[in-house]
């Protein structure tokens, strides 16, 4: 059964269907007017009634994204069921199963977009998205790649804020992969504190402070931490994983290593897990030297606490009187 919206959509004249196709971005060859007015007769008449349907489907679909990604996920499958070669229809499903919820699913859709031979992905937006699903499935190369494109068209994003989500994702991301990545964090994290809000301020200063700190920059680092207000708003962002792992470090337990957790969900801004525990500590030392401990015991029992930045961590806690 169509949605109630579909069904007033497809029952529109071609003419109006195609105009709302024109509001759309990104729309494929078959739905663009070739110089001719989208609003033209002459050019409605000569596309079949499929593919008006489909063009008025992809874009109605795109337009409900933001807000309703239950009714972009039907236009998207209504739009594929038209014409199922055009990927433009999956990037949309993709797009709307990871705004639900669906990350895995949403990647079996959308991975085409980041490899070598994959369709062509040329709005920023998509790209944001593309690079979120692979960073919240752990596809780590793929979202490197995905957020270092996004970050030379960041002008093309929607708004400023979504300018510094992307730099400030970029970052973490890079920062989490190893020694190598330091500088190019370290550059993302300056295009985002060139106009900080007040809710990301600490999170950038704590991940500048971070990516000094990982690099042996500690006076750096730590004139950096000062400028924060403290840790503990941050701890306000902090996942129920995350807090777990704080309060089983702060009464003293030693905790297993963790396998990886699930899939990230969407959200305003997305750290890889751990990393917001190994910022924290950054900002915490010198203020408050238990919570710093907590912090670094809880990086070390994450997914990223047996990656690149492990023996960092262990040198540091072992510095602030803390043992793993």
């Amino acid at each position: 059964m169509l949605l109630p919206e579909l069904a007033v959509l497809l029952a529109l004249s071609p003419g109006a269907q195609l105009s709302a196709a024109a509001a759309s971005s990104p729309r494929p060859a078959v739905c663009r007017s070739s110089g001719v007015g989208l609003g033209s007769t002459i050019w409605s008449r000569a596309r079949p009634l499929g593919v008006t349907r489909f063009c008025g489907a992809l874009a109605r679909g795109f337009a409900e994204l933001g807000s309703r990604p239950m009714v972009a996920l039907e236009f998207a499958r209504s739009a594929a069921a038209l014409d199922p070669s055009e990927p433009s229809a999956r990037l949309l499903e993709g797009r709307a199963l990871f705004r639900l919820g669906h990350a895995s699913e949403a990647w079996t859709l959308l991975a085409p977009y980041l490899g070598r031979n994959g369709p062509p992905l040329d709005d920023a937006p998509s790209l944001f998205d593309v690079s979120r699903v692979a960073l919240a499935t752990g596809a780590l190369d793929a979202a490197e790649h995905g957020y270092r494109l996004l970050v030379a068209r960041g002008q093309l994003l929607g708004s400023e804020g979504e300018r510094r989500i992307a730099a400030i994702e970029a970052a973490s991301l890079t920062l989490a992969r190893g020694p190598a990545g330091v500088d190019v964090a370290l550059s993302y994290l300056a295009e985002a504190r060139a106009v900080p809000l007040a809710g990301e301020r600490d999170l950038v200063l704590a991940l500048s402070a971070l990516a000094l700190h990982r690099s042996g920059r500690q006076e750096r680092a730590r004139g950096l931490a000062r400028e924060a207000g403290g840790p503990w708003d941050l701890e306000g962002s902090l996942t129920q994983l995350e807090r777990t792992r704080v309060s089983t470090a702060s009464l003293g337990i030693e905790a297993e290593p963790e396998g990886a957790p699930g899939p990230l969900g969407y959200s305003r801004i997305m750290l890889l897990d751990g990393e917001l525990h190994a910022a924290i500590a950054v900002i915490a030392e010198g203020r408050d030297n238990g919570l710093a401990r907590a912090h670094w015991k809880a990086f070390l029992a994450s997914e990223r606490g047996k990656g690149a930045w492990a023996e960092h961590a262990r040198r540091t806690l072992a510095a602030l009187g803390g043992r793993r």
